[in-house]
């Protein structure tokens, strides 16, 4: 039996997110009475007056959905002025939408290293809430870019986000279950009643082995003949993953399938991924590419054309789940009772006619490069750090500006503790690295719409007096300390997320040959990731291999084509 709206209105009172925001006016659905018919209890949302703020609340309360560090933005608030401003700003800011574009808001979402944000907005009309629907889901891969590289498990988590129109309503959920949000949103729009919370599962047991798993989710199937693809037969095992599935040159450690054959386009596949922290995005677009290309590419039977098009994608903690098939839901309360909550994994929704085209074209002499084209969105401008050089050749800093004087001190002393006689310029060039990955802290509010990320933070300044920096900051920082430490060093200033968000790094000249070093992706591993054990992934790469997540003016800037680490 599913609760009405009316309780809905007690829970929303002691969600401790909403003290400030006391919906006004609104008209509430009432507990329906026994005699009630089916029509009146199903009636239109748009037409009910339903609150955003009840609506989000909803999906918080029925999840259990909560986090730190965040803050709550309503329309219908208490009166301060501010409140709707300050709505409005965010809108604007993050979503793109002006305020006269849309009617009512609640939005509730994380800051700092954390992307996890609810939203849900009424509209006037059903055009206008599309409109909203195409905006949030350009905000959606925005998002997505201000987190790869700096936290990847945030970028697989707005990966994962859901944009979903129900009428003039449009909810937009960021979070570990946003399939389940999703799921609520429409519920609750759709009748006006909360379905009931799922029962609590214990904690999921990834290290499952994926044969085994296939077994659990299949053990009655009695449908057409199936193909099974697993290690047992390690070649074709290879060539299924590698060729067709597209994922030649990623590290995939096991894999279980089973799918139809001829014009039977059942599957479900449980693909293991040798990192077990997360699934990137990259491999899950060359998963959702898959059947993408499956799909498009079926000519069958209308209702396995149909079976194929809800095909379902599932990725998180290492693993990818492929569905297709008429009993996914089925599956997936076994995948729950094998130990594998599918809540804890990303629903990646895919459909052809709203897939992304990419705008990536080659480089005109790299054509196994993104071609380069600056933003434009931040002013990228390398701060000049030609007085403290001369200062630091001269010995005598009192000519500086006061900041420029107080970096000098600051990298004086730096250089004085890490530093030491008879070091070569590897070690130099370590200990550098890991002065700018161990103390220097990333400026989160550089992620945040709603925040000012002061220009320090671009600068040597934000990176060796406040230990608070941006890329920027990180690599004229990192540049500074090796020239005054007579290393040969450059700053790159290029993009990365398909050209769509500027980044910068830095080359180190050692022994003749250039190689690449990233602090700012280093030091968000050591700050999200196993802190003082986190291991460097980001220093002395070749130019390949910056490429594979980055672009810049490749003709322009050394190639670094050693793959020694500099230890040659």
């Amino acid at each position: 039996m599913k609760r009405t709206f009316a309780i809905l209105l007690s829970a929303a009172l002691l969600l401790t997110l909403l003290p400030a925001c006391n919906p006004q006016g609104a008209a509430q659905p009432t507990q329906p009475s026994d005699t009630a018919s089916p029509e009146a209890t199903a009636s239109a949302p748009a037409e009910s007056g339903l609150s955003c703020t009840l609506a989000l609340s909803g999906v918080l309360s029925t999840l259990d959905l909560s986090f730190s560090d965040g803050e709550l933005l309503c329309s219908d608030g208490d009166g301060e002025a501010n409140d709707r401003e300050r709505l409005a700003a965010y809108i604007s800011g993050a979503y793109g939408l002006d305020e006269g574009e849309w009617e009512e808001a609640a939005v509730t979402r994380a800051t700092g290293a954390n992307a996890t944000e609810l939203a849900v907005l009424r509209f006037a009309d059903e055009d206008a809430a599309r409109h909203g629907e195409e905006s949030l889901k350009d905000y959606l891969h925005s998002r997505e870019g201000d987190f790869m590289g700096y936290a990847p498990e945030q970028a697989a988590l707005v990966a994962g986000g859901v944009v979903s129109r129900q009428g003039t309503y449009v909810g937009l959920f960021i979070c570990g279950d946003s399939a389940g949000a999703k799921f609520v949103f429409d519920e609750l729009i759709q009748t006006g009643e909360l379905p009931e919370p799922p029962e609590p599962t214990a904690t999921p047991d990834l290290s499952k082995d994926v044969m085994a798993l296939l077994d659990a989710v299949l053990f009655d199937y009695d449908g057409p003949e199936l193909e099974w693809v697993n290690r047992s037969d390690p070649d074709k095992l290879k060539s299924v993953l590698e060729e067709e599935y597209g994922l030649a040159g990623y590290a995939w450690a096991d894999a279980a399938i089973a799918r139809g054959t001829g014009e039977n386009v059942f599957e479900v596949a449980f693909i293991r991924m040798e990192d077990q922290s997360a699934v990137s995005r990259e491999v899950i677009d060359i998963v959702v590419d898959y059947l993408n290309a499956k799909e498009e590419a079926y000519d069958g039977p209308q209702e396995q054309a149909k079976m194929l098009n809800n095909g379902a994608i599932f990725a998180n903690r290492g693993y990818i789940i492929v569905l297709v098939s008429n009993f996914s839901g089925l599956y997936q309360k076994r995948m729950i009772e094998a130990g594998v909550s599918t809540e804890i994994f990303l629903y990646i929704e895919r459909h052809l006619e709203e897939k992304p085209v990419s705008s990536a074209e080659p480089a005109p002499n790299h054509p196994d490069r993104e071609k380069f084209t600056p933003p434009g969105k931040e002013d990228m401008s390398i701060y000049d750090t030609s007085a403290i050089r001369t200062a630091w050749v001269s010995g005598d800093p009192s000519g500086l500006s006061k900041n420029d004087r107080a970096v000098y001190d600051a990298a004086q002393e730096i250089l004085g503790e890490i530093l030491t006689d008879g070091m070569g310029d590897l070690e130099k060039e370590e200990a550098i690295y890991g002065f700018m990955v161990d103390q220097v802290n990333y400026d989160w509010r550089h992620q945040d719409v709603m925040a000012e990320t002061p220009r320090t933070a671009y600068e040597p300044y934000g990176g060796l007096v406040d230990r608070a920096a941006v890329c920027l900051g990180y690599a004229t920082s990192f540049q500074l300390l090796c020239d005054l430490a007579g290393l040969e060093c450059i700053t790159v200033v290029g993009a990365y997320h398909q050209g769509e968000e500027e980044h910068a790094w830095n080359l180190v000249r050692l022994k003749g040959n250039w190689y690449g070093v990233d602090a700012t992706w280093d030091a968000n591993g050591r700050e999200l990731g196993s802190g003082d054990g986190y291991e460097w992934r980001y220093f002395n790469l070749t130019s390949d291999e910056l490429a594979l997540m980055r672009q810049w003016d490749y003709d322009n800037v050394p190639e670094a084509t050693a793959t020694d680490r500099g230890r040659g």
